[in-house]
C-alpha cells in the first residue's frame, strides 16, 4: 500500500508590511521606502490632497527598520538595521510609521484566502503560514 501524496507548503510573505503600506500610498510604488523607526513618519495630508512624506534623511532617533522595498534593499536598507544606518545608504528613501493593525488585517485576509484551499494553516505570524 502506497500512503496518499502530501503537499505542504511555507508561505513567507517578502516584504508584506511594505506591500501593505503600498496599497495605502500607491504614488509610492518604485521608490525607496522605509518602514519603522516610531511615529515620526506619519505622513501630512496637504489642502490639495496630496501628501508630504518624511525622507529617512530626516530620521533622528535609535529605531530600526521594520521592513523596506525592494528599492530600499537595493540601495542596502534591511530589517533590523539601525535607521540611522539606513539613512546614511538612503538618505532619499520615504520614511514610513509601521502600523500593526493594518498589517494583521490583511494578514487575516490572506489567510481566508489560503483557507478556501486548505484547513490545515499553521499560523506562524503576522507575514506567514505553514
Amino acid at each position: 500500500m502506497s500512503s496518499p501524496v502530501r503537499h505542504i507548503a511555507h508561505l513567507d510573505m517578502d516584504a508584506f508590511y511594505a506591500s501593505v503600506e503600498l496599497l495605502r500610498y500607491p504614488e509610492l510604488r518604485g521608490l525607496a521606502v522605509v518602514i519603522g523607526g516610531g511615529r515620526s513618519g506619519v505622513p501630512q495630508t496637504l489642502e490639495d490632497g496630496s501628501r508630504r512624506f518624511a525622507k529617512l534623511r530626516d530620521y533622528a532617533g535609535r529605531g530600526v527598520v521594520t521592513t523596506s522595498t525592494y528599492e530600499a534593499r537595493a540601495l542596502g536598507v534591511f530589517s533590523a538595521m539601525g535607521m540611522m544606518k539606513a539613512a546614511a545608504l538612503a538618505p532619499d528613501a520615504i520614511l514610513l510609521p509601521t502600523d500593526f493593525d493594518s498589517y494583521r488585517h490583511y494578514s487575516r485576509l490572506f489567510k481566508l484566502a489560503v483557507a478556501t484551499f486548505t484547513d490545515r494553516i499553521e499560523d506562524r505570524g503576522i507575514d506567514e503560514i505553514k
